[in-house]
């Protein structure tokens, strides 16, 4: 045993003393790296200052005087406004564009928006019978003077500017595919041409026509050597850290931080901006752009210290420019290959690999990458007309043989569906030379990327085997997750993206050794994690924590959300409305919204509580947690003119109100427009008219969806609008009953129960967003959260699908009523802070329109479209960049019908017998009469004991009306009108 012991120690003090010389030694050759590099980039950005001095506007404004400085030359028409056009959201125009040749241009358009925006704008162009949808550069940058930090010295990435003037650019193709910018076929002579704008005010200031032939006129690079002097080259380097770009063509191009000592600059405790973020650089059309000084003439090689670990095994692509021009074909579409999780030093080489050079004159250069989809774009295409044909089949099947298949039939393809089994020939041949095509370019690395092509077509061959039973492979061919169509089109989402992390940019002569990073990081690495190691050992704070000692003088805000959003918050508040005001806020994530009650309790809780759930303000109001915000004099003309006043109902106790609604949901009718079509069935307006399609869906194997379907327990964001819209209560007024026993009521239940146990609709659905992708179900009613999953993860359906308001029911006057909750977060203030008013004034500054907007804009440009604000300002909803305007006054309009369930003490007890009446009926087949009765009494049992516990019943009498009101109009002209409100 002591031997054992002293070989521990022993082989103890080994392992230290190897960690102490990792770490001494990493530490040494990090140190040296690090100098040398700042002193490179110092260097020249300094040379690059000292001769130039130009802005990130003036850059602009000479990259486009060079992109197109030879435009009149080349543009085959040319359309200069003397009244430049000006096109509102959802406003056209007609043009008249003339060539004198059949073909396909390209359109570069001079515009300017309308408003201060950062989002790219969007035109629809209709031109001899077809469609065209376009997105235009908006050009922005980030103000590097002045560097911003949180208050733990992390680096914030700045608020991005748009330069707020005239551009000139391309149009380019909104499928985010084509490594050209958008074609309009056009043919000889006039061709009228509508333009419609779909998102942001732009005005059209003039028009060109650029012919297909100019845009792939770059000569060989062979060629390109041969054109310019030869002049002699020295060892010399101009280092530009890759974040520090001079501008970009799209906001959603962010940098970040990556937190390893394989970028520079780096810090191991403190986050520095030093990246372009992978994640965000990655579709078709993007650009990034940087500004650099050569002192010398002469040739020059490009290098990149890059990252691409997203796309596993192949390469990804980029168009190089140098002063808005590609220099040579081989520039056109540059492959990068895949790194792995590593950051990686590349010379752009030729096949041969040979460097590149490329011959820069003294002076200021711009150089610029545009992300392009390479050798994949006609295979993408090829994927989504694949799918889109299989998805064809599976619905001619689903037409055909309904939703019963008898296992004993066999079915004569060829008769009733003549075109399915040539289709699914010719895919799967496709399918094997589109992989052997890719094959040859990608390597063996690169097969696990495409390997699904292979399988499909082994799938497709096997099932060809037998043509007379395809009916029975509807689910492996278009409705599964695992399905051939699902596979494809995962696989061209995966090909579509090209995901590059750029950390340094370097333009050098002589060889990239002498100034790139160490050839071994081991050590580097190896003192990385030491002092990771010793950090995580003795630096316990955790960022952004409840339990963090602030300045008291400070307002203490808890937050409901991740980081993400606090950091943005946190920037803002400072930025802003710190400024503005001299009130300090300090933000925190709350680990636990359900546990606020609790640190209420233990008088633990902050002076405001944000993005909490809707519900929570009645359960610590009515435990006078919470100061009513009704309190403040302004408070309902704050509220009247930048929300919806109905989503406040949840919050409101007596004739006070406890909290301000700080984003909002909403239910509306998604459908896809492909399917509905070929089914010839109408969209509904009400639920008759749902109760009039089921049949034709179910004969087709497909069916409706709505929220119900998706909860085992249906809580009332689910079944209360079928009480609204049959203008039924909850409760009695005097709040002492439940009042689900009346007549209005039971027409509820027989609605809501009827649709399942009657007409079909599926009791459950495991995903309604994946049944509506695959089109087993079509159509249905959903929320917020699958309109932003739907624009962002199903490119298989992109442009097929649609929304509408939300159905209802009829009343006797003819009116459709839609009524929908949509309550989502909320804002709350403490009872027992003593910084109420200061608290109000914060709340009043961020649920402002221009904060809003602000804010929705920064979290898109700053983490991508996934995360679409929906903020409960009605205005700033409206001037929101990312949601086409036609949906927008689809929601605003279903917002039109937001009605809510005001709370009880005792409302859970209602919401779960609502709950288990359908359950009795529609699983059970119980009646609904005895099922509404038993619930009844249990309801009103549980509701006379928690009115006795919060005091409005004493001694089994009513000593006070627990006041119910059925919309907060009625609350407003009941208590607010008559000056009842403190």
């Amino acid at each position: 045993m002591k031997k054992i012991l002293i070989l521990s120690g022993i082989i103890a003090l080994i392992v230290v003393a190897v960690m102490i010389v990792f770490y001494f030694s990493g530490r040494s050759v990090y140190t040296k790296f690090v100098a040398s590099i700042a002193e490179l980039v110092e260097k020249s950005t300094k040379v690059s200052k000292d001769f130039v001095g130009m802005s990130s506007l003036e850059a602009y404004e000479k990259l486009s005087e060079m992109r197109f400085s030879d435009l009149d030359n080349y543009a085959v028409f040319n359309l200069d406004f003397q009244n430049p056009v000006i096109l509102g959201n959802d406003e056209a125009t007609t043009l008249i564009l003339s060539v004198n040749k059949d073909g396909e241009y390209a359109v570069v358009l001079k515009y300017k928006y309308g408003t201060n925006t950062t989002s790219n704008g969007t035109l629809e162009f209709e031109v001899n019978g077809k469609t065209y949808l376009g997105i235009l550069d908006n050009f922005t940058y980030y103000d590097f003077n002045e560097k911003i930090y949180d208050r733990y010295g992390n680096e914030i990435a700045p608020e991005q500017k748009p330069f707020e003037k005239t551009y000139m650019a391309f149009i380019k193709d909104a499928s985010r595919i084509s490594k050209s910018p958008l074609l309009l076929k056009l043919n000889i002579g006039d061709n009228p041409i509508l333009v419609k704008n779909t998102r942001s005010p732009v005005t059209i200031e003039g028009l060109y026509l650029v012919p297909k032939s100019y845009l792939t006129s770059s000569k060989p690079y062979a060629e390109y050597k041969n054109l310019e002097p030869n002049i002699s080259s020295h060892d010399y380097v101009i280092v530009i850290e890759a974040e520090n770009l001079s501008f970009k063509s799209d906001s959603l191009i962010s940098v970040s931080n990556e937190q390893t000592a394989l970028v520079t600059p780096y810090e191991i405790l403190k986050k520095r901006i030093n990246v372009v973020d992978e994640n965000t650089y990655k579709q078709a059309g993007q650009e990034v752009f940087w500004t650099f000084y050569v002192d010398t003439p002469g040739y020059y090689k490009i290098a990149f210290r890059y990252k691409q670990s997203l796309n596993r095994g192949i390469p990804v692509f980029r168009r190089i420019s140098i002063d808005g021009k590609v220099p040579f074909k081989e520039f056109v579409d540059y492959p990068f290959p895949y790194t792995g999780y590593n950051w990686k030093d590349h010379v752009l080489m030729s096949e041969e690999n040979e460097p590149f050079e490329v011959y820069l004159d003294k002076g200021l250069h711009i150089l610029s990458l545009e992300v392009t989809t390479g050798i994949y774009e006609e295979t993408i295409r090829f994927l989504q007309e694949s799918v889109k044909k299989l998805q064809e089949i599976g619905l001619e099947l689903r037409k055909l043989v309904g939703n019963n298949l008898d296992p004993n039939r066999t079915w004569n393809i060829e008769k009733y569906m003549p075109n399915a089994v040539p289709d699914l020939e010719s895919i799967s041949q496709n399918l094997r030379t589109e992989h052997d095509k890719l094959v040859n370019i990608v390597g063996k690395q690169g097969l696990p990327s495409i390997a699904d092509m292979l399988v499909c077509a082994g799938i497709i061959d096997n099932i060809l085997r037998k043509p007379e039973k395809l009916p029975f492979y509807i689910d492996v061919l278009s409705e599964g997750s695992s399905s051939i169509a699902q596979r494809l089109s995962e696989l061209s989402m995966r090909l579509k993206e090209q995901p590059m992390g750029i950390d340094k940019v370097y333009v050098f002569q002589g060889s990239l050794e002498k100034f790139a990073y160490p050839k071994s990081t081991f050590l580097i690495t190896a003192y990385e994690e030491l002092q990771k190691l010793w950090l995580s050992l003795f630096n316990k704070n955790e960022a952004y924590s409840i339990y963090e000692k602030v300045d008291e003088a400070s307002l203490r805000v808890w937050v409901n959300r991740p980081v993400q959003y606090v950091e943005t918050l946190q920037y803002l508040t400072d930025s802003d409305f710190t400024r503005k005001t001299g009130i300090k806020v300090i933000f925190s994530i709350m680990p636990n919204e359900q546990k606020l009650v609790l640190a209420s309790a233990a008088n633990a809780v902050p002076d405001v509580a944000m993005s909490i759930s809707n519900w929570i303000p009645f359960e610590l109001a009515i435990r006078n947690a919470l100061f009513p915000l009704s309190y403040f004099p302004d408070f309902f003309k704050f509220v009247e003119k930048n929300i919806n006043i109905e989503t406040l109902l949840p919050m409101v106790i007596s004739d006070k109100v406890y909290g301000i609604t700080e984003t909002q949901n909403f239910y509306v009718l998604f459908y896809r427009k492909d399917i509905i079509e070929k089914l010839g069935i109408p969209i509904p307006d009400t639920w008759d008219d749902v109760k009039k399609i089921l049949p034709e869906l179910q004969r087709r194997g497909m069916n409706f969806s709505i929220p119900m379907c998706e909860q085992t327990t249906k809580y009332f964001n689910t079944t209360a609008p079928f009480f609204f819209q049959n203008k039924a209560r909850l409760y009695t007024k005097d709040g002492m009953k439940t009042a689900i026993n009346e007549e209005n009521s039971v027409k509820a239940f027989e609605l809501m129960t009827e649709l399942f146990a009657i007409y079909g609709i599926p009791e459950q659905v495991a995903s309604f967003y994946n049944s509506f992708r695959y089109g087993r179900i079509p159509i249905g009613v959903g929320d917020f959260g699958l309109y932003v999953t739907l624009l962002n993860a199903a490119d298989e359906i992109y442009g097929l699908w649609d929304i509408a308001p939300s159905p209802g029911v009829k009343d006797e006057n003819g009116q459709v009523l839609r009524y929908q909750v949509a309550g989502d977060r909320a804002i709350v203030i403490f009872a027992n802070s003593d910084k109420k008013e200061k608290a109000w004034e914060f709340i009043k500054w961020w649920m402002s329109k221009d904060t809003q907007v602000k804010f929705a804009r920064m979290m898109v440009n700053r983490y991508g479209p996934t995360y679409l604000w929906n903020t409960a300002n009605i205005e700033a909803f409206k001037e929101l960049d990312f949601i086409d305007e036609r949906h927008k006054r689809v929601i605003l309009e279903q917002w039109r019908w937001i009605r809510e369930v005001q709370r009880h003490p005792g409302g859970y007890m209602v919401e779960r017998e609502v709950s288990n009446i359908w359950n009795s009926v529609v699983i059970e087949g119980k009646p609904l009469r005895t099922s509404i009765d038993r619930s009844v009494i249990l309801i009103n049992r549980e509701l006379e004991r928690k009115l006795t516990e919060f005091g409005y019943i004493v001694n089994g009498k009513k000593v006070k009306d627990y006041k119910m009101y059925d919309s907060m109009e009625e609350f407003l002209k009941t208590v607010v009108n008559r000056g009842e409100t403190e």
